[in-house]
């Protein structure tokens, strides 16, 4: 950061992009953008390169340390993330990279668009232009220039070093043709522009999804005081359904409309987005739209009697795994966990909700436990625990409540290195990784912030969350995503033979579509939850094996033979695996040979 000086600290002008500043910013002071771009770029950031440029319009504080540019550049940093779409996510957002927010996928370009007349003006580029839905300058009533007129070639962000000039033949673009636009264009043209530059402008705009589907529901019924149904058929027949999940909030993982959907209703309407926005649902509209539907989750709460929501119901939250069989062939539906403590539940087919964690079950061990005993090993055998099991439960209650003598000790707190923890899990870091760690002191410790309440809040909100997205807003996509992600409920089998036949298309259709990549990335999320759900069976597995052979060595062969798994193949997937069951056993066996001895 020390060795770089803009001696030119030119403005933001109004309208422009951040990737357009900067690129002014990198060749006023003759700096390559590249090399300027990386002095400033996100500390755990390898390198930017070309093909990031594009994220500088759409989520900068993925790519730069947007603090360190405030200062180089004089800019406050609201006036730079003004420059970007950050306005659009604060209003419609309910992810934290909007490169990410479904309700814009399809909408964001990554090719070089402009009018020529703008830049002859004032040579910077617009932020507008990146929207797809702008087709038109409306300053110069003329329709937007794709590529370059001379050579024909399309230009995408990351070839671009002047604003001016076309990086393949060098053609001065200030000079394009442009192309007027229809007076029968003209008013719908016009109306895009300014409702996303509406969207663009500073505001204190946030509305949850429920509340857009409502508005936009009170808007389909004629500003009604209650909901038609029959009325609002005849116009969005085919996508009420998903318009009432929204209002109703009976979503299983929250998300909002897509925005060109918002826009062509609006549009419909003759409704700009201002108006919309701060347009006011009666009361009497919304619980008629609402009435009479409850969510599953609404009847049931946590069963633990230390949790806050104990017995309150609303408390409990559906995560992203709908059925499980059991290979004992009983069936769990209906996963769900508790925000508050962490305990996860299932409903079985009978509509009874059952623990799938053992923290209930040893709460009430522990607190029933009368004879003292010394050691893990003598306290697991009490409480009919493994001994892993064991540490897991008085390490669960060490940061909640005291336990008799067993969680007595004082348990001292690293608020930054809980917040490490916390973030890397955020990130979807391994928990065994995260084990690996040297800071920690003992298992013990580990297993103390791996069970603290705010660890297990963020586990919770990473089993509900969903497979990442490619940008593709067409309804095949989503009809190709919908079916992975009951796949991956389901767990069943993730390929293109299974998607094609589910939604009776080719695999021909599936790559005009443009899913291929979200197929093979849900195919690469089933993997690795396979493995990991591999791994704690095997975990399991090799404790009780140990447990139940107490008085007897083992040898590695009957250990891998009782596992079913050569030790080559599981160390090429998990050698940490390997290594754990090795200490393991030589860890029994010196135990018995004490004993005996």
């Amino acid at each position: 950061m020390k060795n770089i000086i803009f001696t030119v600290r030119p403005n933001p002008r109004n309208g422009e992009s951040l990737w357009s500043f900067l690129l002014r910013l990198s060749n006023q002071n003759g700096i390559p953008f590249l090399l300027m771009l990386n002095k400033i770029k996100q500390w755990d950031r390898k390198y930017i390169q070309r093909d990031d440029l594009n994220l500088l319009d759409i989520s900068p504080g993925s790519v730069l340390d947007i603090e360190n540019l405030s200062v180089l550049t004089g800019q406050p940093i609201e006036r730079l993330l003004d420059a970007t779409l950050a306005r659009i996510l604060r209003t419609f957002g309910v992810n934290q990279e909007i490169q990410r927010a479904r309700f814009m996928s399809g909408m964001i370009l990554d090719t070089y668009r402009f009018c020529p007349q703008c830049l002859k003006e004032k040579l910077y580029y617009r932020l507008l232009w990146k929207m797809a839905p702008v087709k038109a300058c409306a300053q110069h009533d003329v329709f937007l220039v794709n590529g370059c007129p001379s050579c024909k070639k399309q230009i995408n962000f990351r070839e671009v070093e002047f604003l001016d000039v076309c990086p393949h033949c060098g053609f001065s673009l200030v000079r394009s043709q442009v192309q007027s636009i229809d007076d029968s264009e003209r008013e719908q043209l016009q109306w895009i522009n300014k409702a996303l530059l509406d969207l663009l402008e500073p505001g204190n705009h946030h509305d949850k999804p429920n509340e857009i589907a409502m508005r936009l529901l009170y808007l389909q019924c004629g500003r009604q005081s209650y909901f038609d149904r029959q009325l609002i058929e005849a116009t969005v027949q085919s996508v009420l359904p998903t318009l009432l999940q929204h209002a109703r909030d009976s979503l299983s993982q929250q998300r909002t409309l897509h925005l060109s959907f918002l826009l062509n209703i609006l549009n419909k309407h003759h409704h700009s987005i201002n108006e919309f926005l701060e347009m006011t649902v009666p009361d009497s509209f919304v619980e008629s739209v609402i009435q009479g539907v409850v969510r599953r989750t609404d009847h049931l709460s946590c069963l633990a009697p230390w949790c806050n929501g104990y017995q309150r119901p609303g408390t409990l939250m559906k995560t992203g795994t709908t059925m499980k069989k059991r290979k004992s062939g009983e069936v769990l539906l209906y996963y769900l966990a508790c925000n508050e403590c962490g305990c996860e539940y299932a409903i079985d087919e009978g509509g009874e909700l059952h623990e799938r964690t053992y923290f209930i079950e040893g709460y009430w061990s522990l607190r029933t436990l009368l004879t003292p005993l010394t050691g893990i090993k003598q306290l697991a055998r009490s409480l009919g625990f493994t001994e892993d099991k064991t540490r897991r439960c008085l390490a669960y209650f060490s940061t909640r409540i005291k336990l008799s003598e067993w969680n007595g000790a004082k348990f001292e707190l690293d608020t930054s290195l809980l917040e490490q923890v916390i973030s890397n899990v955020r990130k979807g870091t391994i928990l065994k990784v995260v084990q690996q760690w040297d800071c920690w002191e003992s298992y013990q410790q580990f297993l103390a912030y791996r069970f603290h309440p705010e660890v297990m809040r963020t586990l919770v909100d990473l089993k509900r969350s969903r497979p990442s997205k490619r940008s593709d807003g067409g309804v095949n996509y989503e009809k190709v995503r919908e079916t992975l992600e009951r796949l991956l409920e389901r767990d069943e089998d993730i390929s293109i033979v299974a998607v094609c036949d589910i939604l009776g298309v080719c695999p021909e259709t599936i790559r005009h579509w443009g899913c291929n990549n979200l197929i093979a990335e849900a195919k690469q999320l089933q993997r690795r939850q396979r493995t990991e759900s591999m791994k704690d069976e095997i975990y399991e597995k090799i404790e009780s094996y140990l447990l139940s052979n107490t008085s007897s060595v083992v040898t590695s062969r009957a250990a891998y033979d009782m596992l079913r798994i050569q030790r080559t193949i599981l160390w090429r997937t998990a050698p940490e695996l390997t290594a754990y069951i090795h200490e393991q056993i030589v860890r029994h066996n010196r135990g018995v040979k004490d004993v005996i001895q």
